[in-house]
């Protein structure tokens, strides 16, 4: 790996031959994968969680949990396309996988006397429990080139577009066995979960040629997209108060270009 890396590195210092510069790749296919961060979503200090009982009202006891939600890491994996108009912008267009593996907490601050524990129970579950979501994004931007004829070629690149995911980020539920039966509870109920968002990403990197037809590429970029978070405690219900906020995950891919099409350099 040391070795390749100094071969690359030395290619992109070394002198071009005097009137001649090498190809152009102008129409490029790449395929790449890597790994996301997470970051903290939501918390709740002191929920007040109702004990199970014939009826649930302001006067029933409750006990008392503290809850929060973060989004894991991830892999990223994608594909995409990129068509340079002129020597150093181009524009490209992408659809990729974002995974959001959704790690929640939940510690009893206090509980009521209650025979089978039920609320421990259903606190222990979220509590050792992941839930596992998925996204995919759609997106379009623009990339601006260093140096398009030498052997790497440094790049920096911005767009928007369309991310998807398929649960949603807000609602939280536990389950407990009483009886000797499995029951689910809500703690958290969301309703009209928001199952979309904007992205917007910029990134740095550069490509190495491994060959006429192919070039490696290295990658980081920064996603922004807004997710549901819990504004405060949830009611007797479930209902819970929300908004959205811009969140960043820092992503680092590696990829693998294959030119389709590029401009011949000059010979003269």
């Amino acid at each position: 790996m040391k070795l390749f890396a100094s071969v690359l590195f030395a290619l992109s210092l070394a002198p071009a031959v005097a009137a001649q510069t090498g190809s152009q790749p102008s129409l490029v296919l790449t395929i790449f994968a890597g790994a996301a961060t997470g970051h903290s979503l939501w918390s709740i200090p002191r929920q007040p969680y109702c004990v199970l009982g014939p009826t649930c009202t302001a006067t029933a006891p409750h006990d008392t949990l503290r809850l929060s939600r973060d989004v894991g890491s991830t892999l990223v994996a994608g594909a995409g396309a990129t068509y340079f108009r002129s020597p150093h912008l181009g524009f490209t267009f992408e659809v990729f996988y974002l995974g959001i593996p959704l790690d929640d907490s939940c510690t009893g601050l206090f509980y009521n006397a209650d025979a089978e524990n039920r609320n421990e129970q259903i606190c222990n579950f979220i509590a050792s429990s992941a839930l596992s979501s998925s996204a995919i994004a759609f997106f379009g931007g623009f990339v601006v080139r260093a140096a398009p004829t030498r052997p790497i070629s440094p790049y920096v690149r911005a767009g928007a577009g369309l991310l998807s995911y398929s649960t949603g980020t807000v609602d939280m539920s536990g389950v407990f066995v009483s009886n000797d039966i499995s029951q689910s509870r809500a703690v958290i109920v969301d309703d009209k979960p928001k199952k979309s968002a904007l992205t917007v990403q910029v990134g740095a990197g550069f490509t190495a040629r491994l060959s006429p037809g192919y070039q490696f590429r290295f990658e980081v970029r920064d996603v922004l997209s807004t997710l549901e978070h819990v504004t405060g405690a949830a009611n007797d219900e479930g209902q819970v108060s929300k908004a959205t906020r811009v969140h960043h995950r820092v992503a680092l891919t590696l990829g693998l270009d294959i030119i389709l099409e590029k401009k011949r350099g000059r010979r003269y």
